[in-house]
């Protein structure tokens, strides 16, 4: 048995493949467990549903390649229906297999021979992501209980009932300098410094639409509690805190 390359063993990720081929099927199934990733491994297409309906996976391998088995239908009713990353394996020689398979929800379509290893790393590097976005997730969700949350790998503002408010890279940059500020109020010229604007009339007007604009997003919560500190700056009257 090969010795895994990877540094971590995923081995609370669970990943579903499903192939007509038994032979390659097991191939597969043997390599990957080897690499330390726990797999299971189905033939049949109606039990391949009734397990993923029945238990959670990270992500699905789908490996039909002779059967009757539509892997990009399979593939759209994945997307739709889970929350699983998808990996399609393929030797179909029209230019068009790619293309419906990313188009219908794939992450990632490999066309055979497959090389195992690179699979195998592939497949290592999705996990990896899923895993540092649940820990990224269940730490916003603790956190966000009594506070706002800035969450830099979503770029995006959660309030503490929940709501979710996307941001742009210079919304972001300034809301980043009131959660890290080390005084009760960031001046406008700190903030045209960090935002790159220019330090005239018209830097100020920029600022200025883009408290709006913040303002604006944020509507859609009870209470927003960005104060304007006019001629002077702004504050967060409530906790920010930057995740």
């Amino acid at each position: 048995m090969s010795t895994s390359i990877f540094s971590s063993v995923h081995n609370k990720q669970k990943v579903i493949l499903i192939g007509d081929e038994q032979n390659s099927r097991q191939s597969l199934q043997l390599f990957l467990t080897g690499q330390g990733f726990d797999i299971r491994s189905i033939g049949d297409e109606q039990k391949f549903l009734d397990e993923i309906n029945s238990t959670a996976y990270e992500v699905a391998i789908l490996d039909c390649t002779h059967s009757n088995t539509d892997d990009v239908a399979l593939t759209r009713y994945l997307r739709t229906h889970t929350p699983m990353r998808i990996i399609i394996l393929s030797n179909r020689l029209s230019s068009h297999g790619p293309v419906e398979g990313y188009l219908s929800g794939a992450d990632l379509y490999i066309e055979k021979p497959v090389d195992f290893p690179v699979l195998a790393a592939a497949l290592n590097s999705m996990l990896e992501r899923c895993s540092e976005s649940q820990r990224f997730h269940d730490t916003c969700a603790i956190k966000s209980l009594h506070a706002w949350i800035l969450c830099k790998a979503n770029r995006e503002l959660i309030a503490p009932d929940k709501t979710r408010i996307s941001l742009t890279t210079k919304e972001y940059l300034f809301l980043s300098r009131l959660a890290n500020a080390t005084s009760d109020v960031v001046t406008r010229t700190d903030l045209l410094d960090i935002l790159g604007y220019e330090q005239n009339e018209y830097g100020h007007k920029r600022l200025e639409t883009l408290v709006y604009r913040i303002r604006r997003k944020s509507r859609q919560t009870e209470f927003f509690p960005l104060i304007t500190h006019h001629g002077c700056g702004y504050s967060f009257s409530t906790g920010l805190i930057a995740v």
